[in-house]
């Protein structure tokens, strides 16, 4: 299984390396040794055909993890960041990406820098295979995770706030006006109304809004939402471990 996340950042390469040395990402064997080279020639069979010669000539660091055995190669290409990693197993690869997405946002937060990830998903594709199994989508800010809850909970979100400004109308509907004449029955039985659809409708409006909140909450402990490739986000996985 390999997968493939590409981003924009103004780090140095110093803080690159911090963010992989913290993750125990960092080789103990050197950048130019044999194991980095077989490390490379593993990588180059998951690149696309028309982007090897770009892969083999940009700068690149080669990664390997302590704790996943996961292998792969952090490549500068056409001012573009790509980190390609590999591991035959798919929640530890899974795993190990939202990690690196984490610790990137985190400690960019830091240090004041910046760093945008690609808006396609991130693909976990079987190797020689070109469909993907899973994709994640990036939540690497509040803008990010707020959109994604919003086309995940449309119907909540879009209950509440139609329901915030109907309860705004009914508010200014049934205030005792001087024109209302409480001798016209008429006129008391259509307040009368809309005065019992307030409780209704804030009820609703509430309920609404507290569903697509916690909803928006959780995103928080993902820095990557999983779903099945192919099928609709609703259907998204959790991290395996």
């Amino acid at each position: 299984m390999h997968a493939k996340i590409i981003f924009t950042s103004n780090f140095e390469d110093e803080s690159l390396i911090i963010i992989l040395k913290g993750n125990q990402w960092w080789p103990t064997f050197e950048q130019e040794s044999a194991e980095a080279e077989r490390i490379v020639s593993e990588m180059k069979e998951s690149v696309k055909e028309s982007d090897i010669p770009l892969f083999l000539a940009s700068k690149k660091f080669v990664l390997i993890s302590a704790v996943t055995e996961t292998r792969g190669t952090l490549s500068h290409e056409n001012n573009f960041w790509v980190l390609r990693l590999l591991n035959q197993n798919l929640s530890l690869l899974q795993l190990d990406c939202q990690v690196f997405v984490h610790r990137c946002i985190k400690h960019a937060n830091q240090i004041q820098k910046q760093i945008n990830f690609f808006d396609t998903p991130v693909q976990l594709v079987e190797r020689n295979r070109k469909d993907p199994i899973i994709e994640g989508k990036i939540l690497a800010s509040k803008k990010d995770r707020f959109f994604y809850a919003r086309k995940q909970k449309k119907v909540e979100y879009t209950i509440g706030v139609v329901g915030f400004f109907i309860f705004i109308i009914l508010l200014f509907i049934t205030y005792p006006w001087p024109f209302r004449d409480h001798s016209n029955q008429t006129q008391m039985w259509l307040f009368t109304i809309f005065e019992k659809l307030i409780g209704s409708v804030a009820v609703t409006s509430l309920i609404s809004f507290a569903q697509f909140h916690s909803f928006y909450a959780s995103l928080h402990e993902d820095s990557i939402k999983w779903s099945i490739a192919g099928e609709p986000e609703k259907k998204a996985i959790k991290t395996l471990i």
